[in-house]
């Protein structure tokens, strides 16, 4: 609490003391009182609101610092209000009991949008898994028919289980931690399930495949295999016309695990690198193609930071995208 706060909020208190300071020694005067005994009254009267308000005002600031120490150590700062201690001053009371009415109906409207947000995810992780059972039967559809057309719907099948897997993880992104189960996992293999998984989508573009991911990683493989899954349609949808190319190397040193992703395709522009990864950012590209959401890289932006991972992203425009998730080496685990 400043002083000129303090003051400002005093000011009516002020003024009417010297208010009536100045009707009262006008008054002793009209009396016959001499001014060297209407300024001792004056002084004393003074005298004792200064101190008055002195001491108030250290009172004050030291309540108020006290509360500010104790917000900052608590993990939940908006119950302040119970370790309020009791105060003389009714004021404050009345404040205490506004704050506990408050925190109290915003803690029941959290606690109902939690539920919400609930139901709403269980809905939609209900509605993907019962969209899942027709697509898998049209997959089993399509490859019967070998043709040009089944192919076709191949793929349709195969970016629109895409889509509806991107929207599943995002549902879960925020509950990662009651969904993953990290162990040690062979890069390579999790790669070469996700190629198989795209074979159709990769020939039909035209995707030559280059793996070299002889290292193990700890994280969970489920998630994992989303978060490349989503980097490999990525390269196919902004490939530059003809053949294209799609490499995935790893390294380990003492302290990490690099996997690096990386397409020849049509680059990002230099300008547009520290924004790939924002939500619904669809940059340059992303318009010209009319078919980015700009939730792709944002959503593994997301699943790395929850997952204890980084990702990053170079790329050159017209030459290549280079995405790699960095995994950080746990000793405790690499023990186990």
């Amino acid at each position: 609490m400043k002083l000129f706060y303090y003051l400002h909020d005093k000011l009516f208190v002020l003024v009417l003391h010297f208010s009536c300071l100045l009707i009262l020694s006008f008054y002793l005067l009209t009396l016959g009182n001499t001014p060297v005994t209407i300024v001792l009254i004056a002084l004393v009267w003074v005298s004792i609101i200064f101190v008055y308000f002195t001491l108030d005002y250290y009172k004050r600031k030291r309540f108020f610092r006290g509360i500010d120490k104790q917000m900052t150590q608590l993990d939940k700062p908006y119950l302040i209000h119970e370790l309020l201690e009791k105060n003389w001053r009714y004021e404050d009371e009345l404040y205490r009991d506004i704050l506990r009415k408050a925190n109290t109906s915003a803690m029941e409207t959290i606690a109902w949008l939690e539920e919400e947000q609930t139901d709403y995810k269980e809905f939609i992780e209900a509605w993907i898994h019962e969209v899942k059972l027709p697509m898998t039967s049209l997959h089993l559809a399509a490859a019967e028919l070998e043709t040009d057309s089944a192919r076709k719907i191949q793929m349709y099948l195969i970016d629109l289980e895409n889509q509806v897997d991107q929207t599943l993880f995002y549902a879960r992104s925020d509950y990662v931690h009651q969904d993953y189960f990290i162990k040690e996992v062979l890069l390579q293999e999790v790669i070469a399930e996700l190629i198989k998984k795209n074979k159709y989508l990769l020939i039909q573009n035209q995707m030559q495949v280059t793996i070299a991911c002889e290292e193990f990683v700890y994280t969970d493989k489920k998630w994992l295999a989303f978060i490349v899954n989503q980097l490999i349609f990525n390269a196919v949808k902004y490939k530059k016309e003809g053949r294209g190319s799609l490499s995935f190397t790893a390294v380990s040193t003492k302290e990490q695990t690099e996997l690096t992703i990386r397409d020849s395709g049509i680059g990002i522009k230099s300008h547009e690198l520290p924004r790939v990864f924002d939500k619904g950012f669809t940059g340059t590209n992303g318009r010209a193609a009319g078919k980015a959401t700009g939730f792709g890289l944002y959503l593994c932006k997301k699943l790395c930071r929850k997952l204890g991972l980084k990702i990053d992203c170079a790329a050159v425009e017209n030459e290549y995208t280079e995405i790699v998730i960095i995994f950080p080496q746990n000793s405790y685990l690499s023990e186990l």
